[in-house]
């Protein structure tokens, strides 16, 4: 497993966001506004090339974090771009970084497994302090493809610490905040598990009319989350696939309704793993019951 490869910086993201909100369904100037935000940002002596920052930095680096979804004009952000905008609204710079760490996190337990690499030497040495060395050996051990000057690894760690999930103590040793982690830790459970089961299934009957009985499983987690953000509930697409494998858990053994996954045709973007396979469609139904 290789490190994800991040080309923008994490002060970008929030401006990035902005410029594919405000011109959603409108391709040249979401464009334009892409390439002038970080012509800004990078000072008028260096000029950039629009195509290269709106397809090799800033697209790549928010669907590498799944912020957005779609493309050409169908191009937008999801819901988890759409929370961390609500919450910069709400609260500014520090409640977005709050929603960011939350995603950030999920994904680098996914793709990276810095923070609980991290988290697994501080348990073993008894000590917060890791140097850098110590954590690309342990990544190495957990099989992620990595070295001590990963451009990968290197481009990561910033997002990490933009978002105070870890902070450098001193040079080339870091230092994992445990306390941020039990924090998100608790959040991952506010939503009950029967309102987001209500929630599915309503939302999957709205889809099944339009859709069919075979529904884009990344169709019901976008709406089912923007329910749940709507109602001031801070769930991602993350907490979606956790909350949704219990739901599949659960009706594995009751017999009044059924959830089956499909696989796709062919790989179609945004699906879902679930033991190692990937699945892209969902069907619900209830079960009848046979007359006696």
């Amino acid at each position: 497993m290789k490190l994800i490869t991040i080309k923008a910086t994490p002060h970008m993201i929030l401006g990035l966001l902005k410029c594919i909100n405000e011109n959603e369904g409108n391709i040249p100037n979401m464009k334009n506004c892409i390439h002038l935000y970080l012509q800004k940002l990078s000072g008028k002596e260096k000029q950039r090339n629009i195509r290269s920052d709106v397809y090799g930095v800033a697209l790549p680096s928010l669907r590498k974090l799944k912020l957005i979804r779609g493309h050409g004009r169908l191009l937008r952000l999801n819901s988890n771009g759409k929370l961390l905008l609500r919450s910069h609204s709400a609260g500014g710079i520090d409640k977005f970084k709050h929603q960011f760490g939350r995603l950030l996190l999920d994904i680098d337990e996914r793709n990276c497994k810095i923070v609980s690499s991290l988290v697994d030497i501080s348990s073993i040495k008894r000590s917060d302090s890791v140097s850098h060395g110590r954590l690309v050996k342990a990544l190495v051990e957990k099989g992620i493809e990595t070295r001590e000057k990963d451009e990968r690894l290197r481009k990561w760690l910033p997002f990490l610490k933009f978002v105070s999930l870890i902070r450098e103590v001193k040079e080339n040793t870091l230092q994992v905040n445990f306390e941020l982690l039990e924090s998100y830790k608790m959040e991952r459970t506010i939503v009950s598990s029967e309102a987001f089961e209500e929630i599915v299934f309503e939302e999957y009957q709205k889809l099944e009319i339009k859709e069919g009985v075979y529904v884009p499983i990344c169709m019901l987690s976008e709406r089912t989350c923007a329910r749940l953000i709507e109602r001031g509930d801070s769930f991602t697409t993350f907490d979606f696939e956790r909350y949704f494998i219990a739901l599949l858990n659960k009706y594995s053994s009751l017999e009044k309704k059924k959830i089956l996954l499909s696989q796709p045709g062919k790989r179609e973007e945004e699906g879902m793993y679930i033991d190692n396979t990937y699945y892209y469609f969902v069907s619900i139904y209830d079960v009848r019951e046979s007359k006696a």
